[in-house]
């Protein structure tokens, strides 16, 4: 069975890719190639969020399973000096894109012990649900949510890019960030595009609530009667 075919059938319905409200400029204009790896942003807009990249892997683009990387997020949050541009997006990606583009994955975090721990077979994607894994402390709770790794920290890595059409969902902490995204993706004809108030999903308090088998409140706006 393909990575593809496996996540599926463990219920995952999507990766997750947070950034910066900022780059949502450049990730979905018409003209956009979508997410790109750290390698492949131009000088003159970039605008990466993880600089050090401890894993090495520049030419990939960091993805969570189900929920973002919300430790991460946040402290990415902290150590953001903008005082213009602080709200940050999480991006649903399409499963898809592993039928597409070439990918690794990571039981943990793909910095840790500097990407020591990133494997190339995708094969072996059912690995990040085990019961016990390796590289984290905590025993898979008998109550969590299938589609969740054991390790909420787990990531794939998608080479070069993901392309604008596999961004298939939009999620926001509060009404007012999405307000400015959605006036943001109307300006580009995107206004279809799904967009989630879901404040628990940007931070760490999902992790607690899919190990007690529960779903963190997304509620998906609808101003159609405003267009």
């Amino acid at each position: 069975m393909s990575a593809h075919g496996i996540l599926t059938a463990r219920g995952v319905t999507r990766l997750c890719h947070f950034t910066k409200f900022q780059s949502l400029t450049h990730i979905t204009t018409p003209s956009s190639e979508g997410i790109l790896a750290n390698s492949s942003i131009r000088q003159d807009t970039k605008n990466v969020t993880d600089t050090a990249r401890y894993d090495g892997e520049l030419d990939y683009v960091c993805c969570s399973v189900q929920y973002p990387n919300s430790w991460f997020l946040k402290k990415a949050m902290q150590n953001n000096t903008d005082k213009i541009f602080k709200d940050w997006v999480v991006l649903y990606v399409n499963l898809s894109i592993l039928n597409y583009k070439s990918a690794k994955f990571c039981p943990c975090n793909a910095s840790k012990a500097n990407g020591a721990y990133i494997d190339s077979d995708m094969d072996n994607i059912n690995s990040i649900f085990s019961t016990s894994v390796p590289t984290f402390s905590y025993p898979r709770s008998s109550k969590m949510l299938s589609s969740c790794p054991t390790d909420g920290q787990a990531e794939i890595l998608i080479k070069d890019s993901i392309p604008r059409e596999y961004i298939i969902g939009i999620a926001v902490g509060n009404e007012d960030v999405a307000k400015r995204v959605y006036a943001m993706l109307k300006m580009y004809e995107m206004e279809r595009m799904p967009l989630y108030i879901a404040p628990d999903v940007l931070t760490p308090s999902w992790s607690s609530m899919i190990k007690n088998g529960h779903r963190p409140d997304e509620t998906q706006c609808d101003w159609s009667e405003e267009d």
